[in-house]
């Protein structure tokens, strides 16, 4: 894997400002996760398929398969609560106090 395919592949989640029903699954699942803060797969699904409108199944197992490639991939935290699994969003809180030098960054990134 080389750095663009590794930035392409861990670039963080984007939440869109709004809910739209025709855009791809990974956004409207990010904004459901965003929207109630943090839940269970199947209160994120739940909540969802709310916004949705709609009871799909399918679309249920799909989101719930992608907040675990999601967890795997670092994108969301996970918390472990009386065996229960919790998602949320991973939220930076505080302004960085660090500094960069731009003479070590990698090609493209300046």
């Amino acid at each position: 894997m080389n750095d663009e395919q590794f930035r392409e592949q861990h670039q963080p989640l984007h939440v869109p400002a709004h809910y739209d029903k025709a855009a791809p699954l990974k956004e409207r699942l990010a904004f459901a996760l965003a929207d109630i803060g943090e839940g269970t797969a199947d209160e994120v699904t739940g909540h969802l398929l709310k916004l949705e409108g709609k009871d799909d199944s399918a679309i249920k197992q799909e989101a719930q398969q992608l907040l675990a490639t999601w967890d795997k991939g670092g994108l969301v935290t996970v918390n472990n609560e009386h065996g229960e699994t919790r998602y949320n969003l991973h939220k930076i809180t505080e302004a960085n106090s660090g500094s960069v030098n731009p003479r070590l960054l990698a090609p493209g990134l300046d």
